[in-house]
């Protein structure tokens, strides 16, 4: 037992603990740099908190074998099903988003927990077939795992945090192996919804979409978010204003440059510097989630982390995409940098288990 101790702590990954440690950490400075106040009550105290929660749900999960959460995970996804539900009866609103649920001492968002459920599930069914190629049969089933929660995200009124279930049914599935038909009709099908979701798009929506093509056709409305963006990116330079001294997030242009928009306070604050070095960090992150899944000793414990870093890159991509304005803003948080405990504890989670994937490896 000693021996088997030894051979976990040997494996633990420090450059993906210290990646993560590091972006948490310049996620607490943008949010000190653009917020009020130090006190426990304001954003920059609940996110020391919510770092702090992460890093004992991290070290926590640690001492479960990844097996347990995969064995037992049709009794945790329905358990999720049925919190997402409970959201949906006793929910409460924030920013027109029926999507939290407050238990007194704070709120929390379960549908940033029931992503990393549904990678597990996924994960599970498909490494259960022995077989090279899914079948159509199989392709449905597994779309039911990740759509049905994606629903009820819907009827919470959350799109943006919907939309990222998609990625994990795309490269799962990708993963998983999936004829050329299927693959086409899959995209002949997607194409063709595509009208269709645009008209079930509500009137702010779309225009987020209008402003990409063409920001300034309502800059003090639609456009305007994406304008600020813009300048605070472009006006850090290289070197960046310092801590504090960005004009555009500090002093109220840049709207929620906490959460959505906080890779342009970095920007305007560390300048090109700064933001490379926060690409870097996540490419640092992506590249050993990429090692643990080639170096799994099997295919659920493989899956299961090409799911979280599908996840946690299409978070990147589309946060940093709308921040310079290539993107319509989805308000879909940037992984441990933006404001907010529900998403941190959950990627947190998400690493802890990843991290277990790999410290097992070649235990027995």
């Amino acid at each position: 037992m000693i021996k088997t101790d030894r051979r976990l702590l040997l494996s633990f990954d420090w450059l993906l603990f210290l990646a993560i440690l590091i972006l948490s950490c310049a996620g607490i400075t943008a949010i000190w740099s653009t917020t009020d106040g130090t006190s426990l009550n304001s954003y920059f105290g609940k996110q020391v908190i919510y770092v702090c929660g992460g890093l004992v749900v991290f070290a926590a999960l640690l001492y479960f074998d990844y097996h347990f959460f995969s064995d037992f995970i049709t009794i945790i996804y329905i358990a999720g099903l049925a919190v997402l539900g409970l959201v949906l009866m006793i929910g409460t609103s924030i920013h027109s988003n029926k999507s939290w649920i407050d238990i007194g001492l704070f709120s929390f968002q379960p549908s940033e927990l029931m992503k990393i459920l549904v990678i597990i599930a996924l994960a599970k069914y498909y490494s259960d077939l022995d077989q090279e190629y899914l079948s159509l049969r199989e392709l449905v089933f597994g779309g039911l795992i990740v759509f049905v929660p994606v629903l009820m995200v819907i009827f919470q009124g959350d799109l943006g945090t919907a939309v990222t279930f998609f990625p994990i049914y795309a490269v799962l599935t990708c993963m998983a192996g999936i004829r050329r038909k299927h693959l086409i009709s899959l995209l002949i099908i997607a194409i063709a919804a595509a009208p269709l979701a645009w008209f079930l798009l509500r009137g702010h929506q779309k225009g987020r979409f209008e402003t990409v093509l063409n920001p300034g056709s309502d800059p003090l409305r639609s456009g305007y978010q994406k304008i600020q963006s813009e300048i605070a990116i472009g006006s850090g330079r290289f070197l960046g204003k310092g801590f504090k001294r960005g004009t555009q997030g500090n002093l109220g242009f840049l709207p929620a440059p906490h959460t959505d928009f906080v890779f342009a306070v970095l920007s305007e604050e560390k300048g090109f510097v700064g933001s490379i070095s926060i690409l870097g960090l996540f490419l640092l992150v992506a590249s050993r989630l990429f090692r643990a899944a080639r170096e799994a000793k099997d295919k659920v414990g493989a899956l299961i982390v090409v799911g979280v870093l599908a996840l946690m890159l299409f978070h990147v991509v589309i946060n940093i995409g709308m921040g310079v304005g290539l993107l319509p803003i989805a308000g879909i948080p940037l992984p441990f940098v933006s404001a907010g405990g529900s998403s941190l504890i959950s990627f947190f989670a998400a690493m802890s288990i990843c991290m277990g994937i790999r410290m097992r490896r070649y235990v027995n």
